[in-house]
């Protein structure tokens, strides 16, 4: 049986922003893209506010030899949005060059918190956690197993 898993993020409005952001600080690419107004082109009876043009609708973003999906909404709508803090996105790579680029990208953004700044600990060579500008915690870990 041949499948994978894909992370898929909800942002409540910020999904254009944050793909952006991926782009810009992770060299994500982008492998496929669908606004609001796009999707009512091409289903006339999909219908969202006033405003929402540009909100997107379904992305999937390349990262690394990864992809994630990201969107606008909701997964379980029997329930508000809400940001949680259960989850993260894990990057790692044994490389240790790798991990400092791209926590070094990421920090540079104002926006982004630092939870746990890049160093050595008993699992890792290299080891950090963030919080990027739209909630989500990314952890970035040199790893020394081979996966």
């Amino acid at each position: 049986m041949n499948f994978e898993i894909i992370p898929f993020l909800s942002m409540n409005g910020k999904a254009a922003a944050a793909i952006e952001f991926y782009e810009r600080y992770l060299g994500a690419k982008v492998l496929f893209k669908k606004n609001y107004k796009e999707m009512k082109e091409m289903t006339p009876h999909f219908s969202y506010k006033e405003g929402q043009d540009e909100y997107i609708t379904h992305s999937v973003l390349e990262i690394g030899t990864n992809k994630l999906m990201i969107a606008e909404e909701e997964m379980d709508s029997s329930r508000p949005w809400q940001l949680g803090n259960s989850s993260s996105l894990c990057i790692q790579s044994q490389d240790t060059n790798v991990i400092t680029h791209l926590y070094k990208s990421l920090v540079q953004h104002k926006d982004v918190t630092i939870l746990v700044p890049l160093k050595k600990n008993t699992f890792s060579p290299g080891y950090a956690i963030i919080r990027d500008p739209f909630g989500i915690v990314i952890q970035l870990c040199v790893t020394v197993r081979d996966f």
